[in-house]
């Protein structure tokens, strides 16, 4: 038994009513209630999974691509995947509904086969894997083949479509691997990135644009004007507030530096993300935390850092998840945060190792920010060799873009970049569907590079080794990749 309770006064604005999200169920069913006051009409909306609203007072009308029908209290409406949909009140009362919806995978292909090939190009990422090790095959099997095989079907299609990563070199996790390997972050950044390239190539992965970020100046130009436009945003504020010390060395810890029990769901944790539920964290507010530089239980300090506060950029959020289809787990992970009230989100580290934040001596822009801007740094990038004229500064309402990456990165792709990009280029609607996969477990736990516990793709894919892809393809079906709706075409 799973019980939800929500709070008529904790409603948010979405699709331009009042809704609340009732969370999940064990079959990947989701449930809302939602609100309609007397003379209003929800936006117009269309998504894969089939919905249905089940009235509990009030009436009105409802508004799908095959006409209107009336709506009282007690009727049931079923809409089919990708069947637009407005809910009008008409009456004097709201009108309360309860919203049941869920994916059928037959049912949503089915529907996309009749989808018209869409017009603009498909910019479809995967994750820009850390340089601090070679490709396993959780990273095979995850993002890298899917946004490949996508990508293939999509220009089978006559779609013009192209799959584009990088080598995401300013990730902590770099640092930390030099610090093993008693080299520096740039010579680590620089080795592991060959060796990502090859075991790609040897997986036969198409990549129309791989974009390595050291040393690119252009690249560090463009992101220190979108940091710069993030400070001068209302979402952003200058605040001294907790952090981690390392008790004897005094080091500021964060990410990798630190792990602990997550303080939503209690499993094991690294700093700042749950591989186990998606759940960021502050670092500081983890329990039972243990530092990698000593023995010593960490010490809380405070440090001055620019620092995005999320409660003010929930409804960009919410109605930017509600468009693009987002999946059900991303949809429960948006609403356990919005439980939390205000959250805060350092966006620099102080740090000898990323791009520098301008007019905060000794700090870093966090790598998360700086990914969400090098997608679209690399769709300017792949223009350049095609000879086209999309530019990064002026992101396109036209481009469509399909993200790949695991569970454990739902937070940054799925939450975090609407945000930031709702604040920077406020002219922008981005379109974007998220495709999630979750992990291979070796022993029963998860294959991670930074603990070298993996299975590795090179071992795999050498000459004169067998590879079975069927186990990876069962990671995905038809019917579990993005589909572009007519909205869309």
């Amino acid at each position: 038994m799973r019980k939800s309770t929500f709070s008529r006064t904790e409603l948010s604005r979405a699709f331009g009513i009042d809704m609340a999200t009732l969370g999940t169920g064990s079959a990947g069913t989701g449930f809302s209630f939602g609100k309609v006051a007397p003379g209003v009409t929800s936006e117009p909306h269309r998504h894969d999974e089939i919905e249905a609203f089940v009235v509990l007072s009030g009436a009105g009308k409802v508004r799908t691509d095959l006409g209107e029908s009336s709506v009282a209290t007690g009727d049931v409406v079923l809409f089919h995947p990708f069947e637009a949909h407005v809910l009008h009140n008409d009456g004097v009362e709201n009108l309360n509904f309860v919203d049941v919806y869920w994916r059928d995978g037959k049912a949503a292909l089915a529907a996309a086969a009749q989808v018209a090939i869409p017009r603009g190009p498909i910019f479809v990422f995967s994750t820009p894997p850390t340089p601090n090790g070679d490709l396993h095959l959780g990273h095979l099997s995850g993002p890298y083949l899917g946004a490949d095989v996508y990508t293939r079907f999509l220009r089978m299609k006559g779609v013009e479509a192209y799959h584009l990563t990088g080598s995401d070199d300013c990730q902590s996790y770099v640092a930390t691997r030099a610090d093993a390997e008693q080299s520096t972050p740039a010579k680590v950044a620089r080795h592991y990135a060959h060796e990502i390239r090859a075991t790609l190539a040897l997986l036969d992965c198409e990549v129309h644009s791989f974009l390595p970020t050291l040393g690119d100046s252009a690249y560090a130009e463009f992101q220190a004007a979108c940091f710069g436009s993030l400070l001068s945003s209302t979402a952003v504020d200058l605040r001294q507030s907790p952090a981690l010390f390392d008790a004897v060395t005094g080091d500021y810890l964060y990410e990798p530096d630190i792990s602990g029990l997550c303080p939503d769901c209690g499993s094991s944790a690294g700093g700042n993300i749950c591989e186990e539920c998606g759940a960021p964290n502050l670092c500081h507010d983890l329990d039972a935390v243990r530092s990698r530089h000593s023995a010593e239980a960490p010490v809380v300090g405070s440090v001055r850092r620019p620092e995005l506060a999320l409660e003010r950029c929930y409804d960009n959020i919410d109605r930017h998840l509600r468009a693009s289809g987002a999946p059900v787990r991303i949809m429960d992970l948006f609403a356990r945060l919005r439980q939390r009230g205000d959250f805060s989100v350092p966006i620099t580290h102080p740090s000898d190792w990323g791009l520098p934040a301008e007019g905060l001596p000794g700090q870093v822009i966090w790598v998360w920010p700086e990914m969400a801007f090098g997608f679209l740094y690399n769709i300017q990038a792949l223009a350049t060799s095609l000879g086209r004229d999309w530019n990064a500064a002026l992101p396109s309402n036209d481009w469509q873009i399909v993200h790949f990456f695991g569970f454990d990165n739902s937070f940054y792709h799925a939450l975090l970049y609407p945000a930031l990009y709702a604040e920077v280029f406020s002219h922008w609607t981005p379109r974007i569907r998220y495709h999630v996969n979750e992990f291979y477990l070796l022993d029963g736990q998860k294959f991670s590079t930074s603990r070298g516990h993996a299975v590795w793709g090179k071992r795999r894919l050498a000459p004169g080794t067998t590879f079975d892809l069927g186990p990876v393809l069962g990671f995905y079906t038809r019917a579990e990749l993005p589909v572009l709706n007519e909205e869309e075409a």
